[in-house]
């Protein structure tokens, strides 16, 4: 992943923000200003520094021990609490033809990122229609061994790096495009931006955001239970009322894992009985206090 220099990016506004997601493609981060802007001004310049190689692996080994378990047994996996199977160290969803798609599909943008540095195996690549070719969980799981799917693992083990990128990319993607809503305030915009670039400063902070979008999304209309949702832009809206100016990094990034614990516990109370998500909180919660560690 070739580094890039430090690039000054000026105000954040639609084409700036543009111009950060292509220079992300190498996994940057960005040193930010320390203080909130007031509501009423111009959003201050970001300053783009490269993200260290050895940053840029922690990074995917960490998504990987979330989603995986750091085991390529999980690279391929469908939970029997849902009706799609999941890949890669991302678990990234991939639908069948003509599935209702509720969750964000992010499989087949992965494996033609992917694809530009790492081979996918050929029957991946000759795939067409491009949709998870599996009628059901119980043919998925008969086929699990076959070469197929062994040519599919092998392949998601050896291209951890790049779906590594992949994720800093669909994060910079999804959050300059959720910056953008119509629906965001002014205030709140200023407000969401001025914690964003507070996190993006440090460490612990990218990977919280950057894991917790890929984990949770920024959220939408379609995620949501009897109109609240648990996407990052509900995080940083649970975050609002917090001054977090004279905050310490680490002070401020349990502020963020409490922010989301409350926007997880929310939908648990208003997820569908039948979903039984209070199975999956325990889980979830573990995740969120990993990211106060190194």
């Amino acid at each position: 992943m070739r580094p890039i220099k430090n690039l000054s990016i000026g105000y954040l506004n639609k084409q700036n923000l543009v111009m950060l997601c292509a220079a992300l493609l190498a996994a940057g981060c960005f040193n930010a200003a320390k203080a909130q802007p007031p509501a009423n001004s111009a959003i201050k310049p970001l300053t783009l520094a490269p993200l260290s190689e050895s940053e840029q692996q922690w990074v995917a080994d960490r998504v990987y021990q979330n989603e995986c378990a750091s085991n390529p047994k999980y690279l391929t996996y469908w939970s029997q609490a849902e009706e799609f199977p999941s890949f890669g160290i991302g678990h990234f969803i991939w639908y069948r033809q003509g599935q209702e798609q509720i969750y964000q599909q992010t499989f087949p943008q992965m494996v033609a990122y992917v694809s530009q540095y790492q081979a996918p195996p050929k029957w991946l690549a000759e795939l067409k229609p491009f949709v998870a070719p599996w009628r059901n969980k119980a043919e998925f799981d008969q086929q699990s061994d076959s070469l197929q799917m062994r040519q599919l693992r092998d392949w998601l083990l050896a291209s951890r790096r790049w779906q590594g990128a992949f994720i800093v990319d669909q994060f910079t993607q999804r959050v300059a495009s959720g910056l953008q809503r119509p629906s965001l305030r002014p205030r709140q915009r200023l407000r969401y931006n001025a914690i964003i670039e507070r996190m993006l400063s440090f460490k612990q902070g990218r990977f919280a955001l950057i894991d917790y979008v890929n984990f949770k999304g920024i959220g939408n209309s379609q995620e949501q239970y009897q109109g609240e949702q648990w996407g990052l832009f509900s995080v940083l809206e649970q975050m609002t009322s917090i001054d977090i100016d004279g905050l310490s990094n680490r002070v401020l990034l349990q502020k963020f894992i409490d922010a989301a614990k409350a926007r997880l516990q929310r939908r648990v109370e208003l997820a569908p009985k039948h979903r039984a998500e209070q199975r999956w909180l325990t889980g979830w919660f573990k995740r969120l206090d990993a990211y106060g560690k190194d």
